[in-house]
């Protein structure tokens, strides 16, 4: 779960939460037992302070729209991050601390250099007592986990969960001491996923996102977490596991870092080509999670990392994620067929593989139990019905509605309900929309939208009854495409280009040269890296707008079916109108393909003593196997994967 800086997650925790105390006390030990730590100048004399002040004034005054105030009189101590600096003065000259390591190269750009230091140095621009608590957090975590400190610098943290933290950091060896081709992938450079798969240049600082996940979490849970992200690893646009591992009781995750802003601060602004960019990144991540069985179930803004001024976003927080059963449950079985290859949201069942007497009876009875009064509407006071277990994870106002109806049979179209509310939330210029208190709530105001009947209908389907007695719930109901035009009157306004956001954001202009801006990570990189140049990008007209809502309310009612079976899947919506282009290559011929599967799957397979991937290759005219670590030998396409490139006349 890659927690960002967003202020739109519900279970970030500020500064006074009462565990501080805890983290201090355990920091104090830690101290006593262990000596100070070199990530931090702070001594018991408070030397180091006065400069520590001079450069967050020298901050501060860079960065006079922010929060940050330049320091007076005493202050607590806060974590040291400019240690080693020659100058204070200037930032643009700024080296990496010399008691780690020298990443300095002389071929490295003064502003690429000025980018990764503002991305260091952002611990800086919060307030006093965040950097205090961060400080505590991140001592407590490196003695909770010692050899954290050899191979990372701990430079900030993103976020804050009920079952983990999350730290920005430095890979102090990246580009000496690890292996990172198989996380990195082979995406092909026409792919919009091709920066996943670019080294980063030599002497350059590598940002990583650490996860800690806490004690108190289920094993279970944590084991089925890193599975899946082991198991997601070369998909687009998800947020690749470099590694795991555990140290005693503690489990930690490292993931890359990933640069974005607040959803908040730009959903209503983003220009019509940043929000198809938006979901083009976010249905390739979606269809290639699914072709490996695989749901996320907690798809929203917070978890969709997504940087609008270069129009690129990554799916994240695989803490809910789930394997899609094939199995039919015993009791209240659906009307509809699991998930399969040739219908990933399942299929209406046949008229006799069920009792249509049945459903006709149980329908009946709903209709009767609506027009009671009020007095009569309630639950048995000793309910004898069996129990309907199903999996309801996911967030309040993203869950589709076979999640409120506990569907047993539950496929990938949770997750496309869950981006078509997204896509609800740009068009109407309002986040968020939903917010029940519970999944009956949930199903009435969805129900307010779409009718009774067609919520009766989506009932049916998982044999389910939907009744209600409130007048205000429609037989009809209304359409997706009338909703967004009553709550936003100016939804065919033509906008004025935005400069702050793509495509209209000079990184994506051709005239554009290959630096960084200010404040970027090292995951940013110029248009060079990571495809062609983009075309300059003509103004909307009026008819193009025009043209572009009417696809994005097509697409919108098509994600936002009720009915599980006729929702659309991830691949066709990336053909819909509104995010096909024809410019651009088809999307098939970019998809990486589930291990075993593609072009050169007879020679992949999995070992049946060990359930390692393994591949046959030719060494010196003899099949050989070679065992592989997830992440390799992914073919994308029409192309076989990297190791059988040769067999098929591919090999450079």
């Amino acid at each position: 779960m890659l927690l960002s800086q967003h202020s739109s997650n519900p279970l970030e925790v500020g500064s006074s939460d009462p565990r501080n105390r805890a983290y201090h006390n355990e920091y104090v030990a830690a101290r006593r037992v262990n000596g100070p730590r070199n990530f931090t100048s702070e001594e018991e004399e408070g030397t180091g302070h006065h400069t520590l002040t001079g450069y967050r004034n020298h901050l501060a005054e860079l960065y006079k729209s922010s929060s940050l105030k330049p320091m007076q009189g005493d202050t607590p101590p806060m974590v040291d991050l400019d240690e080693g600096m020659e100058s204070e003065d200037d930032i643009k000259s700024m080296d990496c601390p010399q008691d780690i390591c020298d990443l300095d190269d002389a071929d490295v750009d003064d502003d690429d250099a000025q980018g990764e230091t503002d991305e260091e140095m952002t611990i800086h621009l919060k307030p006093p007592e965040e950097q205090q608590e961060i400080q505590l957090e991140v001592a407590n975590l490196l003695a909770a986990v010692p050899q954290l400190s050899e191979d990372y610098k701990i430079v900030d943290r993103l976020g804050t969960g009920t079952f983990s933290s999350v730290y920005k950091a430095i890979d102090l060896w990246y580009h000496t001491k690890w292996d990172n081709t198989p996380w990195h992938g082979h995406h092909l450079p026409h792919s919009s996923a091709y920066y996943q798969s670019v080294a980063y240049s030599k002497g350059s600082k590598v940002f990583v996102a650490i996860k800690r996940i806490y004690v108190t979490s289920n094993p279970e849970r944590i084991r089925n977490e890193i599975s899946i992200m082991q198991d997601c690893r070369g998909t687009r646009h998800t947020c690749q596991l470099i590694t795991a591992f555990r140290h005693q009781d503690q489990i930690v995750a490292i993931m890359p870092y990933h640069r974005n802003d607040d959803f908040r601060e730009f959903y209503r602004d983003l220009p019509m080509a940043g929000i198809k960019a938006y979901f083009r990144c976010m249905f390739r991540a979606l269809r290639d999670v699914h072709s490996r069985n695989i749901i996320h179930r907690d798809v929203k803004p917070a978890n969709f990392l997504f940087d609008p001024r270069m129009g690129i976003g990554t799916l994240c927080d695989f803490g809910l994620a789930s394997r899609i059963e094939s199995s039919t449950p015993t009791h209240g079985a659906c009307m509809h067929t699991p998930s399969s290859p040739e219908y990933p949201h399942g299929k209406p069942r046949s008229r006799h593989e069920y009792d249509i007497e049945q459903l006709k009876r149980m329908q009946r009875e709903a209709r009767q139990k609506s027009s009671w009064p009020s007095d009569r509407v309630g639950y048995p006071d000793k309910d004898t019905r069996p129990h309907s277990k199903a999996n309801r994870a996911g967030t309040r106002g993203f869950r589709a509605p076979e999640v409120l109806l506990k569907c047993g049979q539950q496929t990938g179209a949770v997750d496309v309900w869950s981006a078509g509310m997204i896509l609800l939330f740009f068009l109407t210029g309002k986040f968020p929309l939903f917010q029940s208190s519970d999944d009956i709530e949930a199903l009435m105001e969805i129900a307010t939208i779409i009718g009774r009947q067609r919520m009766e209908r989506t009932a049916i389907l998982h044999s389910r009854t939907f009744a209600t007695n409130v007048p205000s719930i429609a037989n009809e109901g209304t359409s997706w495409r009338e909703f967004v035009e009553r709550q936003n009157p100016g939804l065919r306004d033509v906008p004025r280009p935005d400069v702050r956001y793509y495509p209209y954001h000079p990184a994506n202009t051709p005239s554009y040269s290959s630096q960084p801006p200010p404040s970027s990570s090292s995951t940013f990189d110029p248009p060079s890296r990571l495809q062609s140049p983009p075309m300059a990008h003509v103004q909307p007209t009026q008819d193009s707008h025009n043209e572009d809502i009417e696809n994005a309310l097509s697409l919108l009612e098509k994600l936002m079916e009720p009915d599980s079976t006729r929702r659309m899947t991830p691949r066709d919506a990336l053909y819909h109108p509104f995010l096909a282009d024809p410019s651009e290559v088809e999307d098939d011929e970019l998809f990486p393909h589930p291990f075993g599967e593609g072009r050169c799957r007879r020679y992949h397979f999995v070992d049946e003593v060990t359930e390692e991937p393994c591949v046959l290759v030719s060494v010196d005219g003899h099949e050989r196997v070679r065992r592989l670590v997830a992440g390799e030998g992914i073919a994308i396409g029409n192309n076989p994967c990297e190791f059988h490139m040769e067999e098929f006349g591919l090999e450079d």
